[in-house]
C-alpha cells in the first residue's frame, strides 16, 4: 500500500523537476490526526529532491497538484525541529480501501540483489554458545527482510570443522577411548568434553600439544585416519543442529565447511597472490601480507593455514558460485579486526566485490544460563525456556487444558520468547538474561505477541473460514470508527518500517513496530477483556 502513494508522490515530483524522484519507502509516515479524524502522510521534504527544498514556486506548484488529485484532500509544507516535511491530508476512503485490499506480501523486486548471507556458523566441536544464538537470530532477520522485500537471499551457515582444535578433539577423543555410539548419543557435548580434556592434559604436558598439533598437520594434507572419524563427527553434530536450527524457525540455503578451503584445496588463491607480490615470507617460515596498518599472518611456519587464508578463499568461491552484489557476515563485534583485516586483503588483492563485503555486528549476552546457574547448550535453554512457559500456564486461570499438555505449544511460545527478547534489543547492545523478563505473559515479550496473533486469528475464524478470508472485500462504510481509521494508520506503516528495519539491519525497529501494534488492538478495540 505504501507504495501506492510513493508512486503518486514521485510522479507528481518528477513531472514538475523533469526527472525521476528516487522516494524511499521508508521515507513514509502515515498518522491519524484525531482532532480533524482524517489520515495523513508525512514525509521528509528533503527526499523529494533539492528543488523543493530551495524553489518555493515549485513546492507550493507541487503542493497544488497534489491537492487536485482525488487521493488527497490538502497537501502542505511543515517545519519541525528544523526539518521541513511534506504533510499530505489523504482522502478517507481511498486510503482506507488502499490499506485493507492491498495487503503485504513478498514481492517480485525489479532492483532484486543476490545477498549472501552467513550466519549461525557454529563450530562443530565446541558448544552452542550465546554469540551462535545472537548470529543465528540476527542472521535468520536479515535473511527473511531482504527476502520478503524480493532480494535473492543464500543463507550459509559456515560450519567452523577444521583447525588446530581438531587436533586436540581427536586426541581427547583417543584419550577418553570414546566409542562411535557414545559419541552418537550427545554429540555436542561428547565432543566438546573431549577437547576440553586434551586441552587441558595438553596445558601440563608438551608432548600432548605437539601431538595434537601434528594430528591437525596430516589431516591439512589428507594423510591420516582421522578423516573418517572427523566426517562421521560432523555428520553427526548437524543432525543436533538441525532440531536446534528447526525450534528456531530457522533455515539455511546450504551448509557449507571451513575444511572446504584447506591447504591442499586452495593452492591457487596463495599462487595468484604471490604473482600480484602481495604474499610475503617470514623468516620463521610464516607467509602474511602487509596492509596499511597491519601485518596479517596467512600461512603459519608449520604449513598449516590461518582461519581469515580460508575466509579469503570462500569470499572468493562465493562470489564465482552465486554472483552477489552483497556478502553479509552476521559476527559479535569482537570479530571486528577479523573482519577489518579481511576487507583489507580484498583491497590488496584487487577483487572487484571487495566493496561489497558487510560485517553485521551485535553486543554480547550476559548471564545466559539455566534458574540453576549453570552456563550452558542451546538446547538446554531452549529445553527451559519450554518448562518455564509450562509452568505459567498452569499458573494462569486463562490457560485452556488441552493447551497446558501440549509441549509443542509450549517449545514455540518459550522460543519465541527468546527470540524476541533478544529482537527487541539494539543489535550492537549488550544485554543481560533474566528469565522473568523474557517470560512475562504482560509487556513487551514474544508470548504476548503469539497470544495477540492467536486471539486475532481466532477472531477472523469466527467470522469466516480460512479461504473466506483472504477474499474479504473491503465496506469503507462500515468502518467510521475513529478506533479502526487509527489502527489502519497502523497497519500502513508495516511497509515503510519494514524498509527501515532492512537499512538499519535492525530488528529492533519492526519488533517495536509489533509492540505498538497489539496495544493499538488492545486499547481501541478492547478485546482483551
Amino acid at each position: 500500500m505504501a507504495h501506492f502513494y510513493r508512486k503518486l508522490l514521485t510522479e507528481k515530483a518528477g513531472r514538475l523537476r523533469d526527472l525521476n524522484t528516487s522516494l524511499p519507502v521508508s521515507a513514509l509516515k502515515f498518522t491519524f490526526q484525531k482532532t480533524t479524524q482524517t489520515p495523513e502522510l508525512h514525509v521528509p521534504l528533503n527526499h523529494l529532491g533539492d528543488t523543493f527544498q530551495q524553489d518555493s514556486s515549485k513546492t507550493r506548484e507541487f503542493c497544488k497538484s497534489l491537492k487536485q488529485d482525488r487521493n488527497c484532500d490538502e497537501a502542505t509544507i511543515e517545519t519541525k525541529s528544523g526539518k521541513r516535511w511534506l504533510k499530505c491530508v489523504l482522502n478517507k476512503d481511498t486510503f482506507i480501501s488502499q490499506t485493507l485490499t492491498n495487503r503485504p506480501r513478498s514481492k517480485e523486486n525489479p532492483t532484486s540483489n543476490t545477498i549472501v548471507v552467513e550466519f549461525s556458523s557454529p563450530n562443530i566441536a565446541k558448544p552452542f554458545h550465546a554469540g551462535h544464538l545472537r548470529s543465528t537470530i540476527i542472521g535468520n532477520f536479515i535473511s527473511n527482510i531482504n527476502e520478503y522485500l524480493g532480494n535473492r537471499v543464500i543463507r550459509l551457515n559456515y560450519l567452523g570443522d577444521w583447525g588446530t582444535q581438531f587436533g586436540y578433539l581427536a586426541l581427547g577423543v583417543r584419550l577418553k577411548a570414546l566409542s562411535l555410539d557414545e559419541i552418537n548419543k550427545n554429540p555436542i557435548k561428547c565432543l566438546y568434553d573431549a577437547y576440553v580434556h586434551s586441552y587441558n592434559v595438553a596445558r601440563d604436558d608438551p608432548k600432548m600439544h605437539t601431538a595434537a598439533m601434528d594430528i591437525f598437520a596430516s589431516m591439512e594434507h589428507g594423510t591420516t585416519e582421522e578423516m573418517q572419524h572427523w566426517q562421521e563427527y560432523r555428520a553427526y553434530t548437524v543432525k543436533e543442529l538441525e532440531d536446534l536450527y528447526r525450534r528456531l524457525g530457522v533455515r539455511f540455503s546450504s551448509y557449507e565447511w571451513e575444511s572446504s578451503y584447506r591447504m591442499n584445496k586452495i593452492s591457487h588463491v596463495l599462487n595468484a597472490m604471490k604473482e600480484r607480490g602481495i604474499l610475503h615470507n617470514q623468516e620463521d617460515g610464516r607467509l602474511v601480507i602487509q596492509l596499511k596498518n597491519r601485518t596479517v599472518p596467512l600461512v603459519k611456519s608449520d604449513g598449516t593455514g590461518m582461519y581469515i587464508l580460508r575466509d579469503v578463499a570462500a569470499l572468493i568461491d562465493r562470489h564465482d558460485r552465486y554472483g552477489f552484489e552483497k556478502c553479509v557476515y552476521v559476527v559479535e563485534n569482537g570479530q571486528n579486526d577479523h573482519f577489518v583485516s579481511l576487507s583489507g586483503i580484498a583491497h590488496a588483492f584487487d577483487l572487484p566485490y571487495a566493496n561489497d563485503i558487510e560485517h553485521i555486528k551485535f553486543g554480547r549476552i550476559h548471564g545466559m544460563s539455566t534458574r540453576r546457574g549453570q552456563v550452558v547448550f542451546l538446547k538446554d535453554i531452549l529445553h527451559e525456556a519450554q518448562e518455564l512457559v509450562l509452568e505459567k500456564q498452569n499458573e494462569s486461570p486463562n490457560t485452556r487444558a488441552n493447551a497446558i499438555h501440549n509441549s509443542d505449544v509450549c517449545d514455540i511460545l518459550g522460543a519465541s520468547a527468546v527470540i524476541i527478547n533478544d529482537l527487541k534489543q539494539r543489535r550492537m547492545k549488550d544485554y543481560q538474561f533474566e528469565w522473568s523478563k523474557i517470560l512475562q505473559m504482560d509487556g513487551d515479550s514474544g508470548i504476548k505477541l503469539q497470544y495477540t496473533h492467536c486471539r486475532l486469528v481466532s477472531l477472523l475464524r469466527a467470522q469466516a473460514s480460512d479461504m473466506d478470508v483472504h477474499s474479504i472485500n473491503c465496506a469503507v462504510q462500515y468502518l467510521p470508527e475513529a478506533e479502526a481509521s487509527e489502527i489502519i494508520c497502523q497497519l500502513a506503516n508495516f511497509e515503510p518500517v519494514c524498509h527501515q528495519a532492512q537499512e538499519a539491519a535492525e530488528a529492533c525497529i519492526l519488533v517495536a513496530y509489533l509492540f505498538r501494534l497489539w496495544k493499538f488492538f488492545a486499547q481501541e478495540c478492547n478485546y482483551w477483556d
